[in-house]
């Protein structure tokens, strides 16, 4: 078990065509983190990263098929 502050991503509806998306697990680094980011449906764990690093960034979770947007 990780022992970082864990913190779920708000879900939205699917991203309007063009919009950039990222799809994780596998976990992505943004950078030695302090906090696992998960998806807001199922809780896997999307993004590594600091408190405000990432800002409007969609993942698209491919454990359940959400989409989740980073400090959005």
């Amino acid at each position: 078990m990780s022992p970082h502050r864990r913190i779920s991503l708000k879900v939205i509806a699917a991203p309007v065509p063009g919009r950039p998306v990222v799809h994780a697990p596998p976990v992505l680094k943004a950078s030695d983190h302090t906090i696992d980011y998960a998806c807001g449906k199922c809780g896997a764990v999307l993004l590594h990263a600091d408190d405000g690093q990432v800002h409007n960034l969609v993942i698209h979770c491919v454990e359940c098929g959400s989409y989740n947007l980073t400090n959005g």
